[in-house]
């Protein structure tokens, strides 16, 4: 009896064993509570075949794919440094694995390349949008919604990859007692990461890591031609009847355009992302990916900015200096394919009388490099005057045959320091610089500038002598203050404007009012002298009304020309 018993005792004992055996082995348990690097609750990274411990994760926002500046230090690209002064990271590459859009253009980097990207500051952290980085940090990088995890891999252009023969389990670890983290299926595919005996180390679809047995896995040897080009040749340009071009000014962080209606007629949105800021050619870079993948859904071209910071010493030193234009043009071409310009706007002001023939030169160089990417090329300028630092070194046209579309600055007739008050822009004043500027640039290539600002002028008598300084204001502004002081406006005839004045406290204020009635009559010269198009400066000073406005003149040109004739 005792024998019996005991008998039976092994074998409850032997079934609660397997029961207990048999419960771990196919009891699925949470990945996140296993791997000591995942975080639930925040989106986790896995580097290669390793899931990253950090302590701020990656953030997975509109479209961007932002990441903690620490963390590419440490991982993925040494040679990056962070300036918190600047909110800018920086990455030195001394031997670009990338490549641009042809081997001319990867022969003229191939010594190395300096470039500067924004950094965001969330929580304490700096972040940088690696969106679009890939060829230049080396890396392919695939987010796993379902799971929330971002897989990041550096470049190799082979691979193991396991096919499932049958279902099996992903375990944590080499041993079929181990808690099972996952069920794979039949004909699912794996990275193998490596083999142990009868185990792999694997990484699945979902992003997880662990083991599985390899006597159901068919291993594949798969080869990949890396991406490293960046971009491609952009196709041909398609010329509209006239051109509706706005400068969108940024001076940090662009906006978000998916956030703004589509302007309709608007073809080009110009952003000023890039400054030369020192002798040697360093370019400040504001650009933003996402800011051109919104305008191209939106139907604009992007034709971005670079300009001089409008230092005549600065740009002496940088025209007298082949390798500080080198560095200029270079790191151009690099965020060029980056961001996937369409064009690029150079806007060089205030520049020595003297640099004439050496900005000139210049142009070509930059252009005839642009071009090896296709993009469109244009220059702003100011019109034409007697004013030897501010117009006369400016070779109109020279300048005009070499570049695609030159933009006469056909506003701030009377300018922010003007010892007299008056309008921004009358329309009579605009005209003459059009027929200046038409005597060197063929019309055809020509854009006429229209101000959507507007400057509020204070005058004050002091000594007897009328003391004055103005402020711009968007057209939004003046009509509330119009409103908000019950204001009279007068027509101009002369001017193609409305005018207002008031006094308050023993000041005289003066405004000459830009509006949709004074865009309409500008934009109409552009039909008149069969211009380009037009370029406003700028974007977010404008009121609805005045898209309507130029639509209707400017893209119903050719139907109010063949009126005109009849």
């Amino acid at each position: 009896m005792v024998k019996r018993i005991s008998v039976f005792l092994v074998i409850v004992l032997v079934l609660s064993t397997l029961t207990v055996l048999g419960t771990m082995y196919f009891k699925d348990i949470n990945p996140y509570h296993t791997i000591k690097a995942f975080k639930e609750g925040q989106t986790n990274i896995v580097l290669d075949d390793t899931p990253i411990n950090t302590y701020s994760s990656p953030i997975i926002v509109d479209n961007k794919i932002l990441m903690p500046v620490n963390i590419i230090k440490k991982y993925i690209c040494s040679d990056i440094e962070l300036s918190e002064k600047y909110d800018r990271v920086y990455i030195n590459i001394s031997s670009p694995k990338f490549n641009l859009e042809t081997e001319e253009l990867d022969n003229r980097i191939k010594q190395g390349i300096n470039l500067n990207f924004l950094a965001e500051k969330i929580n304490g952290e700096y972040y940088l949008n690696i969106k679009g980085l890939e060829q230049i940090l080396g890396i392919k990088v695939n987010y796993i919604q379902d799971t929330d995890i971002l897989v990041i891999d550096k470049w190799k252009d082979t691979e193991r990859i396991g096919v499932l023969q049958d279902n099996v389990r992903l375990r944590p670890k080499k041993t079929i007692f181990s808690f099972s983290l996952d069920k794979l299926s039949k004909g699912e595919e794996v990275l193998i990461l490596e083999k142990d005996g009868e185990w792999l180390k694997v990484r699945t679809n979902k992003g997880f890591i662990g083991y599985i047995s390899s006597k159901k896995v068919d291993i594949q040897i798969r080869k990949y031609n890396i991406k490293t080009q960046i971009n491609q040749v952009r196709e041909d340009w398609k010329e509209p009847d006239k051109i509706n071009l706005v400068w969108d000014y940024v001076y940090k962080y662009s906006p978000d355009l998916s956030k703004q209606e589509t302007i309709e007629g608007l073809d080009i949105i110009s952003p000023t992302w890039f400054s030369i800021v020192s002798e040697n050619g360093y370019v400040v870079n504001n650009g933003d990916i996402n800011y051109v993948q919104e305008a191209h859904e939106k139907g604009y071209k992007v034709w971005a900015l670079i300009d001089n910071g409008f230092d005549r010493d600065l740009t002496k030193q940088i025209l007298a200096s082949e390798e500080a234009q080198k560095n200029i043009i270079n790191q151009i071409l690099v965020y060029s394919s980056i961001y996937d310009l369409d064009g690029i706007n150079i806007d060089f002001e205030n520049v020595y009388y003297e640099d004439k023939d050496r900005l000139t030169k210049f142009v070509a160089k930059i252009t005839d490099a642009l071009k090896k990417q296709n993009l469109i090329v244009s220059i702003d300028m100011t019109v034409p005057s007697l004013s030897k630092n501010w117009s006369m070194f400016y070779d109109r046209e020279k300048l005009g045959q070499i570049v695609d579309y030159c933009m006469v600055m056909t506003y701030d007739e009377h300018w922010a320091s003007s010892p007299k008050s008056g309008s921004v822009a009358s329309i009579g004043w605009v005209e003459r610089g059009i027929e200046k500027t038409l005597k060197y640039i063929p019309n055809e290539k020509l854009l006429m500038g229209i101000p959507f600002y507007t400057r509020i002028w204070e005058e004050t008598m002091v000594n007897g002598k009328v003391k004055v300084k103005s402020k711009a204001l968007s057209m939004k502004t003046v009509q509330e203050m119009i409103e908000e002081k019950d204001l009279d406006i007068t027509w101009l005839e002369d001017i193609g404007q409305y005018y207002t004045e008031f006094n308050e406290e023993g000041k005289k204020y003066r405004i000459w009012i830009e509006d949709e009635n004074s865009i309409k009559l500008k934009a109409e010269l552009a039909n008149k002298y069969n211009l380009a198009g037009v370029a406003s400066w700028r974007k977010g000073f404008e009121k609805e009304d005045v898209w309507v406005a130029l639509n209707n003149v400017i893209k119903n040109s050719k139907e109010l020309m063949g009126q005109r004739e009849e």
